[in-house]
């Protein structure tokens, strides 16, 4: 278990609280291409309603909102529904989510716009299992400007200090950030913790066909809860991006540069100069092969920037967009971590979705047959899920199912600066590998008020001292631990200390019809973890007005 951050001197509240009064101030009508995220807030699956009938490549999020205002929903009866029920606008130009309905609100051709939104996140609370208060006190502001609809830039900067329940200040101990925002946690001491988030981008869209982005932010690849290719867990990474969409083929390349934080004490002890780079290159092709059909092709690499033999920063051999990155590696006489996915989504009706993804770490085809031999490089993961709008014929009732399933050592490489993460989380799944999961939720609304509920039930097989079982990405595989006796052998999914992990969770949230947006959200969750070493357990209870940037990933 790697070491949390050192702490750091809090800096003064008065900058937040300048911000805070700014917002209320600044009010301006907007219609520009900004990035805007399929999954701003919890339980917002109207949002995913519209993009699966809206005929979009869905898979990559987030979305460009000119995109998302060309788009209108086919079928006769979900459209007036959808923005009389959830968005209160005359058009869908999400955009307006953040304000009161303005008849004046959409536009298109408008020359230049701006705009400042706030981000919010203020939410008292106590643990009841561990008797402690609990807070999360987070104020900031979005940025957006339009230049004639093809050139956007989005800032944003959020501080914020929290404490945590007992299970997720021990993901801030192990990881050094924060939940959710996935920045750097400054400890404060008591289980409290500061951080500061900053992200932004600049969007060139020319026309339909082509998109270019530049900037720091997240992304999420995938039809599901959670994605084993690309998910929004860790921090935001500069990054660049660009997206070409012909005919029933959309083409995505992402760029970025990740860090890496395993090593990160030195002789001065923990500090931010010891953090290392590396770099990364994802590519997926989404086709449309019907209307009800999505195939989907997805691969990457993971590099350090430097080994012992150079230093050698981003590696311009992996810029070729249309290549696959195992032939590269083995023409540059390396052994990068690259890896290989493929994905399905069916769409059966309006309602009804099935999807998938299946993840391959290393594929060898005699092993994969020999599969009761438990080879430990039989490292693959496997996604199935549905989702089903209007569940049970009952309006705004959504209900999703989820199971996945991740081999040992998936995700990790022989030096662990290659592993598949960023910073202090996983780039993947949040549980890492070694696992299987299977979650469902509910969600049903009424006009502005969202009632929502969450089940996941999981079993890990947990690494213990010093042996490595495959469940921690982190670290190295050739440190691995065979039950069998054999390091190549032997190896089984759950191997290591098996560990059960429940988590529920019940949400309510109510929006006023504000100019400032208010959102006012109700959280009560429970967590219980164990195994034959130790038994955890966390009840919360959590209330107040909350508008964040990224989900709050509370759920494993």
């Amino acid at each position: 278990m790697r070491k949390s951050a050192a702490p750091r001197q809090i800096k003064s509240g008065r900058t937040r609280l300048f911000f805070s009064l700014l917002f209320l101030i600044f009010s301006k009508s907007f219609n520009a291409q900004s990035v805007i995220w399929q999954r701003l807030s919890e339980g917002n699956q109207f949002v995913d309603f519209f993009v699966n009938n809206a005929g979009l490549h869905t898979a990559i999020k987030p979305f460009l909102n000119i995109d998302l205002n060309n788009q209108r929903i086919p079928s006769k009866n979900t459209y007036r529904e959808l923005k009389t029920d959830t968005l209160d606008t005359p058009q869908l130009t999400w955009m307006n989510y953040y304000k009161k309905p303005d008849r004046h609100d959409y536009a298109p051709g408008r020359k230049n716009e701006w705009l400042i939104r706030p981000v919010y996140d203020l939410m008292p609370g106590y643990e009841f299992s561990r008797k402690r208060i609990l807070y999360s006190a987070a104020a900031g502001f979005i940025l957006n400007a339009d230049c004639r609809e093809k050139l956007g830039i989005e800032l944003r900067f959020v501080p914020g200090m929290t404490a945590l329940p007992s299970y997720q200040d021990s993901i801030a101990k192990f990881s050094g950030a924060i939940p959710g925002w996935g920045d750097r946690a400054y400890p404060m001491g008591n289980g409290k913790y500061s951080f500061q988030h900053f992200s932004g981008n600049i969007i060139w869209r020319p026309g339909k066909v082509f998109n270019l982005q530049l900037g720091r932010d997240k992304h999420f690849w995938g039809e599901g809860h959670r994605s084993l290719f690309l998910s929004d867990l860790s921090a935001a990474f500069p990054y660049i991006k660009q997206q070409t969409t012909i005919w029933r083929l959309q083409y995505t390349s992402l760029f970025a540069w990740l860090q890496d934080w395993t090593n990160a004490y030195g002789p001065t002890g923990y500090s931010a100069k010891n953090f290392r780079s590396k770099f990364a290159t994802f590519h997926y092709i989404s086709f449309n092969a019907a209307k009800w059909l999505n195939l989907g092709l997805f691969e990457s690499v993971i590099w350090q920037g430097t080994d012992n033999n150079r230093s050698r920063g981003f590696d311009p051999n992996y810029l070729n967009p249309m290549v696959f990155f195992r032939p590269v590696e083995y023409s540059l006489g390396s052994s990068d971590n690259a890896m290989l996915g493929f994905a399905m989504k069916i769409r059966f009706n309006s309602n009804n979705i099935f999807y998938s993804q299946i993840f391959l770490d290393e594929f060898f085809l005699k092993e994969i047959r020999d599969w009761s031999l438990g080879w430990w490089a039989n490292k693959q993961g496997m996604q199935l899920g549905y989702k089903c709008f209007n569940f049970g014929r009952v309006k705004n009732l959504f209900m999703q199912t989820e199971l996945s399933i991740v081999r040992p050592y998936t995700y990790s490489h022989g030096s662990p600066q290659q592993s598949y993460s960023n910073g202090g989380f996983a780039l993947a799944h949040p549980m890492g590998a070694n696992f299987a999961e299977l979650i469902g939720m509910l969600s049903w609304s009424f006009k502005r008020l969202i009632v929502s509920g969450k089940l996941v039930g999981a079993r890990y097989g947990l690494d213990s001292d010093n042996y490595n079982y495959g469940q921690d990405i982190f670290k190295s595989y050739t440190t691995r631990t065979s039950t069998g006796g054999d390091p190549d052998y032997g190896h089984k999914i759950f191997d290591g200390v098996g560990t059960n992990l429940f988590y529920a969770e019940l949400r309510t949230s109510y929006r006023f019809n504000t100019a400032f947006p208010l959102r006012v959200e109700l959280i009560a969750g429970s967590r219980a973890e164990n195994n034959i070493l130790t038994r955890k357990k966390s009840t919360y209870l959590m209330a107040g007005l909350s508008l964040p940037l990224w989900r709050s990933h509370r759920d494993f």
